[in-house]
């Protein structure tokens, strides 16, 4: 595994590209619909050296590139500038919604990872506020949008039955207009709808797929947004709840500078949302999408092994030190799958196609449900705020005791067995160049007294004997050195 780090400004600049930042004044000059020219695409441009056309010169041009393109062209998105718009309008919604900004930033995470949000909170919180406000971030999206009732039935959802199918003795939906069409969707009052509704919609917030019998269709559901005044729990909705990935619960404002700025605000709107023209197509985000979930073929974000050995550490001590306030408290594996989704998302937003450490920090928007209080009635400790304090001292743990530097060994010395186990001319992969001075490195840090140690005398046998001989101070460095050492055993 490679230390080495790339940020997107640094891809760029390898390439003789520019990164520009976007500020209000160029915010106003979006919105024009354009189009690269095929020998100018940005996936060309990174993949062609030959190609180093500077296009800072022209800013204009830049900006209008990435604006309401179609499907057709959906290969020729700027990443850096399509990132700088979508900060912008996550700060401009910011602005008018007050003290929300945590709570729209796991909103726009939501809808980046392709996975859904739950906001709960009594009523006149403005949640219908918020969720029009992001959804009317993009253009070329079809919404739906329904009010839960306990008469609902699945038919609402879903579309009435085709009577000329029905009539012939087959079963199916007249589904235009439905939810099943629907990229973006809303709904409104979500533990209103009955059981029978919310079992209807398992499949599809989660699978994409409407199953109705034989009736099988593929749903266009990108992220659905759920609000409620109140939660019940039972069986069924405890499975529905586990389909949104997000979760947060809005508070009361209290403080008098925000309750000032809400008034102002209300005072020029009137209670409405203010919309921008300045739409983002939402082809740009499936584009973003297919980045984060590693399918696209030519650019992926990599999350190193350290990174995700630290990832679940810290998940498994949150989740034991949230046991202690309540004994039931669960993170489902499919949820621990889909943080890998977020942290790849966040370097994305951070200008980065590598995940780093610092990334963690940020997990507790997918992991906790924001502005849970442990202790409701003292309300002095959050999920969010054992989380971080979780985050924190591990780290400071880790690199206080040589952990990180350990754990980077053990990953490192596993990739080499790996490939040597692949490989029967381990010779061959001994001496591969990178690997030999990564690991040759992390040796020395570890061992000192090995100084004399020759690159030439790394070996399989040497590996493991520098396996066996280290000496953890932490548990869960432990079991990772004793499940290489009984991986590879025979080799």
């Amino acid at each position: 595994m490679s230390d080495t780090k790339i940020s997107i400004d640094d891809f760029l600049s390898e390439e003789g590209l520019s990164y520009v930042s976007l500020d209000e004044d160029s915010i106003s000059t979006l919105g024009s619909k354009d189009k690269y020219s095929e020998s100018s695409s940005a996936e060309k441009e990174l993949a062609d050296p030959a190609d180093k056309r500077r296009r800072s010169d022209d800013k204009a041009s830049d900006y209008q590139t990435i604006m309401n393109m179609p499907q057709s062209s959906i290969d020729t998105y700027d990443i850096p500038i399509i990132i700088e718009y979508l900060l912008w309008h996550i700060n401009r919604i910011s602005k008018n919604v007050i003290d929300r900004e945590e709570i729209i930033k796991q909103a726009f995470f939501a809808i980046l990872t392709g996975e859904h949000i739950l906001l709960l909170s009594r009523t006149g919180m403005a949640k219908s506020f918020l969720t029009n406000y992001i959804f009317n971030t993009f253009s070329g999206a079809r919404v739906f949008a329904s009010q839960a009732s306990k008469d609902q039935t699945p038919d609402d959802y879903f579309g009435p039955y085709n009577i000329e199918e029905f009539k012939k003795g087959r079963i199916k939906h007249n589904v235009m207009g439905s939810i099943i069409e629907a990229r973006l969707v809303f709904l409104d009052e979500f533990f209103d709808a009955s059981d029978v509704v919310l079992r209807s919609l398992l499949s599809v917030l989660n699978e994409r797929k409407f199953i109705n019998g034989q009736e099988q269709i593929d749903a266009s559901v990108h992220t659905a947004i759920a609000t409620a005044n109140y939660m019940r729990l039972n069986e069924v909705t405890e499975a529905v709840l586990d389909r949104f990935t997000y979760k947060a619960i809005i508070p009361e404002t209290t403080n008098s500078y925000s309750q000032l700025l809400i008034d102002k605000t209300y005072s020029v709107t009137m209670g409405n949302p203010e919309f921008s023209d300045k739409k983002m197509h939402f082809d740009q985000i499936i584009y973003l999408n297919n980045i984060i979930k590693n399918k696209n073929k030519d650019l992926q974000i990599e999350i190193p092994d350290t990174v995700y050995f630290m990832k679940n550490i810290i998940v498994n001590r949150f989740v034991g030190e949230m046991r202690k306030y309540d004994s039931k408290f669960f993170i489902s594996p499919r949820k621990l799958a889909k943080l890998s989704d977020f942290i790849r998302a966040n370097a994305l937003l951070n200008k980065r196609f590598e995940v780093e450490l610092e990334d963690l920090a940020d997990m507790h928007l997918a992991l906790c449900t924001l502005n849970n209080y442990v202790s409701v009635k003292n309300k002095d400790k959050s999920e969010r705020d054992i989380y971080l304090d979780i985050y924190r001292q591990t780290l400071n743990h880790f690199n206080i005791t040589g952990g990180i530097q350990q754990v980077e060994f053990l990953l490192n010395a596993r990739s080499i067995l790996c490939e040597m186990q692949k490989n029967p001319n381990k010779e061959v992969v001994l001496q591969r160049k990178g690997l030999l001075d990564n690991i040759f490195g992390m040796i020395l840090k570890i061992f000192p007294s090995r100084g004399e140690q020759n690159k030439e005398e790394i070996t399989p046998e040497l590996l493991r004997k520098s396996i066996f001989e280290l000496e953890p101070d932490v548990s869960e460095i432990s079991e990772l050195k004793d499940g290489i050492l009984k991986e590879f055993k025979d080799l």
